[in-house]
């Protein structure tokens, strides 16, 4: 490191140097200290209400469509007989049915052979549902293992799968339907087999292939629905029942429009605005003592005005059986939070379920109303983003700025080093005079002395 002794001048000139190398760096630093805090601040303030302004709108998008006000939910008397789904064509009401049979798939065994046992070369094939496919056993592969991988890997095998049952030494060929249904039965010939040391016999059917049989009513006026499966789609418009045993007693299926997860949404609604109610009072308060963030911000200001407008802004007309979200069970308290009024609102979704919908989801219902102010903030590109991206801009410079100034205050530095690197040349050089006046000086006083 280049340094200035202070040998001639008796001063401390590095000391001197940094001290007005810093005189220099303090002010400007601290405007960047300054300026770099006060922007990740408010950096920091604008992600937290961005991040609040998300969650709310969220809670506004299963609100904002008359869909989710259609959705229907559905309660069984017997559910280790039956499941069901449903789906907004369902029509509300109550079914009564009884489960007589469950769909099953074929399955068929054959008589046991010995492992050593061979059943034949040639042609064997199968049909399932009017489709037939064969197989050829050829010698070297003509036993019951074999068969059942050749039937396995049939390219145009897409109905029967086999497998081996090893039963007390011996072996048994079991044929299992893909497809549960009385058309999905298997059938065989295997009499294009000849030559084996046994033949397979009569195959014996281990379960039928039936069909699923529900039953609406009872007696001659009964409705009986037949299915080659077990999930029974449109039977009731949209309906799927999934048929899970026989019912020794009818079972009973209730349809009703599904209050509970409106009323989800509705509370969800109510704490997600109560969350961001709070962060607009966090961020822009003042509580005597420090002042939030964005205190005085006129672009947050004028957000949390216009939703406090939408919320408070009446609906309908006058005679309406709502006009304001109080009337439905959102009620606000004395602070600005939204609670939601159970036995209000349990009476609104089944006095008026039609009208509270579309207060929330209407074309112009306050969702809309809602999503459109919110919007222009959060849209990509939209004001939180530009503010997001100015403010990194900002911090980003600050750094160029900090580069900058180390720049600049090595050059000082090298400028006050070379000017008392000039002063103590300049004291070196008056000294060696001083040594030669003095020396001289004293040499004509020795001579006149003499």
């Amino acid at each position: 490191m280049f340094s200035v002794s202070g040998l001639y001048s008796g001063l401390d000139v590095n000391s001197m140097v940094n001290a007005l190398v810093n005189a220099e760096r303090a002010p400007i630093e601290s405007r960047l200290n300054r300026n770099e805090q006060s922007y990740t601040l408010e950096l920091t303030a604008v992600g937290q209400l961005k991040s609040s302004l998300s969650s709310f709108q969220s809670s506004l998008q299963r609100l904002n469509s008359i869909d989710n006000f259609s959705q229907r939910a559905a309660s069984i008397s017997d559910e280790s007989v039956i499941t069901a789904s449903v789906n907004n064509n369902a029509v509300a009401g109550s079914y009564t049915f009884t489960v007589d049979q469950l769909a099953s798939r074929h399955q068929l065994a054959s008589e046991g052979v010995a492992e050593s046992e061979t059943i034949g070369t040639g042609t064997a094939s199968f049909t399932v549902n009017g489709e037939t496919f064969s197989v050829a056993l050829a010698s070297g592969d003509d036993t019951l293992t074999g068969l059942r991988d050749a039937i396995n890997n049939a390219e145009n095998n897409a109905t029967i799968k086999a497998a081996i049952i090893n039963d007390n030494g011996q072996q048994r060929l079991m044929l299992n339907s893909l497809e549960s249904g009385t058309d999905n039965a298997v059938s065989m010939d295997l009499s294009g087999l000849t030559g084996g040391t046994v033949s397979l016999g009569t195959f014996t059917e281990l379960q039928p292939a039936q069909n699923a049989s529900i039953r609406f009513g009872s007696g001659a006026s009964a409705i009986t629905i037949s299915s080659s499966d077990n999930t029974l789609e449109e039977v009731i418009d949209g309906v799927t029942l999934n048929l899970k045993a026989v019912s020794a007693l009818p079972i009973t299926l209730d349809i009703s429009q599904d209050k509970g997860s409106v009323s989800s949404a509705i509370q969800s609604f109510a704490d997600t605005w109560n969350s961001l109610k709070s962060t607009f009072s966090d961020l822009t308060g003042y509580n005597g003592v420090s002042a939030g963030t964005l205190n005085g911000d006129a672009q947050t200001r004028l957000l949390e005005s216009q939703l406090r407008r939408e919320l408070s802004n009446l609906f309908g007309e006058s005679g309406d059986p709502f006009r304001s979200l109080g009337d439905l069970g959102l009620e606000t308290t004395q602070t600005g939070d939204l609670t939601v009024n159970s036995s209000k609102l349990d009476a609104a979704l089944s006095e008026n379920f039609d009208a509270l919908a579309d207060i929330f989801a209407g074309e112009d219902g306050l969702m809309t109303r809602l999503e459109e102010r919110l919007t222009p903030y959060l849209e990509n590109g939209g004001s939180i983003a530009q503010r997001e991206d100015r403010l990194t801009e900002s911090l980003s410079d600050i750094g160029d700025d900090r580069l900058d100034l180390e720049a600049r205050l090595v050059r000082t530095q090298s400028f006050y080093q070379q000017q008392f690197l000039a002063m103590e040349n300049l004291l070196a050089s008056l000294s060696g005079t001083s040594q030669w006046l003095t020396n001289n000086l004293a040499s004509l006083n020795s001579s006149n002395n003499q």
